[in-house]
């Protein structure tokens, strides 16, 4: 292999890995979010119910929830929980930073077992 397609390849690795790493960066700094990165206002409450519904159908994906059957494997082994749900909410621009509180999040844990076992029963 020639120098200059080396120096080629080495480039193009290094921008497929940027762009295949940024997500991950991306959704690991969730507790830090600059609302000017957001497309629209963070919310200061969502239903638990709703935003249980919401990371359950993959709204959450780009923060790391994956929707349906891989979110149902995740939550029973408790990659998936309230906290996570509500983690990603606020990376992804659902909610504010106020919503994060033990008691919301206890309930959102609450809503995502409901579905949980709502799906199974299926």
């Amino acid at each position: 292999m020639k120098a200059y397609q080396f120096l080629s390849f080495v480039s193009l690795l290094s921008i497929v890995l940027t762009v295949l790493l940024s997500p991950l960066a991306n959704s690991q700094s969730s507790s830090e979010v600059n609302p000017s990165s957001c497309i629209r206002e963070p919310q200061s409450y969502l239903e638990p119910e709703k935003l249980a519904i919401l990371a359950y159908q993959g709204y959450l994906e780009k923060q790391g929830i994956p929707g349906y059957i891989a979110f149902n494997t995740e939550f029973a082994t408790g990659k998936i929980t309230g906290q996570t749900v509500v983690q990603a909410a606020v990376a992804g621009c659902l909610l504010t930073n106020q919503a994060v509180h033990e008691n919301y999040i206890q309930e959102v844990q609450q809503q995502l077992q409901l579905l949980f076992q709502e799906d199974l029963g299926r």
